[in-house]
């Protein structure tokens, strides 16, 4: 039985946690939550028989296999790093931490001990993007030519406003449009550069860049870019999808829309049948129409079983990616492209 506490119970957390209830052989023991109220919700919806306000007594006093941290970003290097220490395989959610320095340190502290780190960049586990990624790797549509990506939707808050403050969040350049970024990465590696827009609000109160187009520009006849946004009126949903252009064909993916993913070669578009993308995940596990958070969880917890280090998702690709965004931060507020 893999014994698992989980820090943090707002959204994301209360969603790992209900999802840790599916796992045969997991067994959620904890919840740390600063909120009397959000403790309460994790010990009726969770029943777990012990909750911790402060996610640092609940990592000392508990025992544990596992620790998900799902606390607000600028919490998740001493958390990890605590739970590292005390021997625990850590899965961190996204984004890794604020800067590449810490993330650095959270990445030393999980190879010196040996335990399994890995960060939830759920895009890498997510039907739509994995088939996307094949179809480039495999050129199932001859080469690809063009991909843009776009995540939009309203503005997140948080606990005494957490996401609003860049010196907590980082902002929803550095938290949502941060997928986007990440799946590019991973798809097509680091591009030479960054050239990024946006529009700011106060940057400690009000969210800083709330609305960005970022270019990533690679060498060769390929153009990519993706719009991140935290500023839709209440009331449009949130949307997220891609068009991508191959020398024969199309793929349209776009979250509001059933079938959600489309292939165009000419003539009517086809359904894509997505039932083998995350094969080489499944390992015995039945998680064949489970959703993506699932998967990296089902993922996560594989390579502990079998004594393996995750791949999919590395401290080292995760903190690349941080180094991406940062970048592109420092586009918008310079105006120009940066080198990477």
């Amino acid at each position: 039985m893999i014994r698992v506490g989980l820090i943090g119970y707002g959204n994301m957390g209360r969603s790992h946690g209900q999802l840790l209830l599916k796992h045969e052989d997991v067994k959620l023991l904890a919840v740390a939550d600063a909120r009397e109220e959000r403790r309460a919700m994790a010990a009726s919806e969770l029943g777990v028989q012990k909750t911790y306000a402060d996610g640092a007594d609940m990592i000392t006093e508990g025992d544990f296999d596992v620790v998900f941290v799902c606390a607000p970003t600028y919490l998740h290097k001493p958390f990890a790093i605590q739970a590292l220490e005390k021997g625990c395989h850590v899965f961190c959610e996204k984004p890794m931490s604020l800067n590449v320095d810490c993330c650095r340190e959270m990445a030393e502290a999980a190879e010196k001990s040996g335990k399994n780190f890995m960060i939830g960049q759920v895009l890498r586990f997510w039907d739509e993007y994995v088939y996307l990624k094949k179809a480039i790797d495999e050129k199932m549509f001859g080469e690809l030519r063009a991909l843009s990506m776009t995540r939009i939707g309203g503005v997140s808050v948080g606990y005494e406003g957490w996401f609003l403050d860049e010196e907590r969040g980082g902002m929803q350049i550095f938290d949502r449009h941060i997928h986007d970024t990440d799946a590019i990465l991973w798809m097509l590696g680091t591009p030479k550069a960054v050239l990024s827009h946006g529009v700011s609000y106060d940057n400690r109160t009000q969210g800083g860049i709330f609305h960005n187009f970022t270019q990533y520009l690679y060498d060769g006849n390929i153009i990519v870019s993706a719009e991140g946004s935290a500023d839709t009126p209440q009331g449009f949903p949130f949307t997220a999808s891609y068009r991508a252009f191959f020398e024969n064909g199309l793929l349209e993916f776009n979250s509001r829309n059933k079938p959600a993913l489309l292939v165009y070669k000419g003539g009517a578009p086809e359904e894509v049948d997505l039932s083998s993308s995350l094969a080489e995940l499944k390992s015995g596990l039945n998680i064949t129409t489970a959703g993506p958070y699932f998967n990296e969880q089902a993922y996560f917890f594989d390579c502990i079983r079998k004594g393996v280090k995750p791949t999919t998702v590395t401290a080292a690709t995760a903190m690349e990616t941080i180094r991406v965004v940062k970048a592109e931060i420092e586009s918008v507020r310079s105006g120009k492209a940066v080198a990477l």
